[in-house]
C-alpha cells in the first residue's frame, strides 16, 4: 500500500540531506533551536486579506517546520538561526535558499508576526491570527490510548469538524494536517492523533487491522461528540491513502459520521493494490512483459503465504530463483515471515474487500485521485467507488481525478517517488474543490 507524506518524504530527505553542506547548516542552527520550541511557531498568518500562511511541525520531524498557503505551495523549513528557518526551491530541497521565515516576537517572546522572503516576490510581513484554538488532547480506544490535537475555530457556537485518518506507516499528529490545515480559518475543526505506537499514542500500529484502525477513528468521532465547541451532526472522516479504507470502514458502521473525503484511497483489496502498482511501476520503467509476469508471480506466492496457503519456505526458495533480477529489488520482498512489514500485509488483511462497505454508505462521499498516482492507480480505482457507490445507490457522491497530481496530490511532472524533494505545491484546483464541496452540503458556511 501506498506510504503517506511522512513515511514517502522521510526516505526522499534522506538522500537529500547527504550534502554535508546542508548537514553543517542544520547543526550549527540546531545548537541555538530545539525540538520543543517549534511549537511556539505554529498557527495562521494574515499576509492580507485573502492570502494567509500555515506553520506547523514537519510530519515525522521536529526539527524542521511546514510551510504551506493558501496558493497550495509546500516546503519543508529547516533553522538558520533561533527565528529563521529557510527552505530551497522544491519540497525538500534546501539549497539554494529559495524562500525564508523570519518570526518575530514581543517582549513578552510570544510570536506576534512573520517576515516572508521569497525569490520572485516582494517581502511581506504577515500578522498572526487567533484564527483558532490549539488543545493536546487524549481518548481511548479500549485499552488504546490515543493522543492528538485538536484545533477549532475561535469564533462564538459550535462548528463541524473532521477526524483526520492517516495512511500506511507511522503517521503522527502532524502528517494529514498540511493537506487541510487552510480548512480551520473557514470554520472547520480537525482532530488529528498519533497513529497506534507513535508519539504519545499505546499500541503498535505494525500489527494493527483495518478494523482496529477504523475503531479509533470512530473513538475519535465519539471524542469530539463530547465536545460543545463541536456540532455532533457535522462530524465527518477525512482519509488519505490507506485511510481511504479506514474511512469508509467507520462510516459504514456508525450513524454518527456525516460525510467521508478519500484522498488517494483504494477501492481494491490490498493485494489488488500492491499487483497493480507493482505492475505499472515497472512498466514505467522498462521492463519487459516477461518481466513483470515474473515479479507477478512472486508476489501472488508471498500473498498466498499471508492467507496460510503457503510456506516461508516454499516462498523463500522461489524468490532465491529471483534475487539476481533487475526487477526483484522493485518487488518488496519481505527479509523473513517475522518481520514487521510481512505481519503488517498479513493483517490489513490482504483480501479486504472496499467495494461492499463504500457501497453501505449513507452519507456525502467525496473521493480524489491524483492522475499521476504510481500507487493507488487513479483510473482503476475511481471506477470501483463509482461502481460500488452507485450499487449501494449512494444519493450524493463526487469522484475527481486530478491530472496532475500525485499521491498525496501535489502536483508533480512523473508522479515517481524521486521527484518528491522537487515539488512544490499541491494540485491547482484541489483547495477550492474541497471548500466548494463542503460549503454545497451546508456543512462549512459561506
Amino acid at each position: 500500500m501506498g506510504r503517506v507524506v511522512s513515511i514517502v518524504l522521510s526516505a526522499a530527505l534522506i538522500a537529500v540531506l547527504m550534502a554535508a553542506a546542508i548537514l553543517a547548516v542544520q547543526a550549527r542552527a540546531q545548537e541555538q533551536v530545539h525540538s520543543t520550541d517549534l511549537e511556539k511557531f505554529s498557527g495562521v498568518y494574515e499576509l492580507s486579506p485573502k492570502q494567509f500562511v500555515y506553520i506547523q511541525p514537519w510530519p515525522g520531524d521536529e526539527t524542521k517546520l511546514a510551510y504551506s498557503d493558501e496558493a497550495g505551495q509546500l516546503r519543508a523549513l529547516i533553522p538558520v538561526a533561533e527565528s529563521i528557518f529557510s527552505a530551497g526551491p522544491g519540497l525538500l530541497l534546501f539549497t539554494p535558499t529559495e524562500l525564508q521565515i523570519t518570526f518575530i516576537q514581543n517582549s513578552e517572546g510570544k510570536v506576534t508576526r512573520l517576515i516572508r522572503e521569497q525569490n520572485g516576490f516582494p517581502d511581506r510581513s504577515a500578522r498572526r491570527l487567533a484564527a483558532y484554538k490549539r488543545e493536546m488532547v487524549s481518548f481511548r480506544n479500549g485499552e488504546i490510548s490515543l493522543e492528538g490535537i485538536l484545533f477549532a475555530p475561535s469564533g462564538k457556537g459550535v462548528h463541524p469538524a473532521m477526524v483526520l485518518i492517516h495512511g500506511t506507516g507511522a503517521g503522527d499528529r502532524n502528517t494529514v494536517l498540511p493537506i487541510v490545515h487552510f480548512l480551520v480559518r473557514h470554520g472547520m475543526a480537525l482532530l488529528s492523533y498519533d497513529k497506534r505506537g507513535v508519539g504519545g499514542s499505546t499500541g503498535d500500529w505494525h500489527t494493527v487491522s483495518l478494523e482496529e484502525l477504523a475503531g479509533d477513528a470512530l473513538a475519535a468521532v465519539k471524542f469530539l461528540q463530547s465536545r460543545k465547541e463541536i456540532d455532533s451532526k457535522k462530524i465527518g472522516v477525512f482519509g488519505v491513502s490507506q485511510g481511504g479504507w479506514v474511512a469508509p470502514l467507520a462510516a459504514s458502521q456508525s450513524n454518527d459520521i456525516a460525510f467521508v473525503i478519500s484522498v488517494s484511497g483504494p477501492a481494491m483489496s490490498p493485494a489488488e493494490v500492491e499487483l497493480g502498482r507493482l505492475a505499472h511501476n515497472l512498466h514505467a520503467r522498462g521492463f519487459s512483459e516477461n518481466a513483470v509476469q515474473e515479479a507477478l508471480a512472486l508476489r501472488k506466492l508471498l500473498d498466498q503465504v499471508a492467507r496460510g496457503k503457503l510456506s516461508w519456505e516454499e516462498f523463500q526458495a522461489a524468490a532465491e530463483k529471483s534475487r539476481k533480477t533487475k526487477w526483484f529489488p522493485h518487488a518488496h520482498v519481505p527479509p523473513s515471515a517475522d518481520s514487521w512489514l510481512f505481519e503488517h500485509w498479513r493483517r490489513l488483511p490482504l483480501d479486504y474487500a472496499p467495494g461492499p462497505v463504500i457501497a453501505k454508505l449513507h452519507v456525502p462521499v467525496l473521493a480524489l485521485f491524483g492522475g499521476l498516482d504510481h500507487t493507488v492507480l487513479p483510473d482503476q480505482n475511481a471506477e470501483k467507488w463509482r461502481v460500488a457507490l452507485e450499487e449501494g445507490e449512494v444519493a450524493d457522491y463526487t469522484i475527481k481525478i486530478f491530472p496532475s497530481g500525485n499521491h498525496m496530490l501535489l502536483e508533480a511532472r512523473t508522479g515517481t517517488q524521486e521527484e518528491y524533494p522537487t515539488l512544490k505545491r499541491f494540485v491547482p484546483g484541489y483547495e477550492p474543490m474541497l471548500l466548494d464541496w463542503l460549503r454545497e452540503r451546508t456543512i462549512l458556511a459561506r
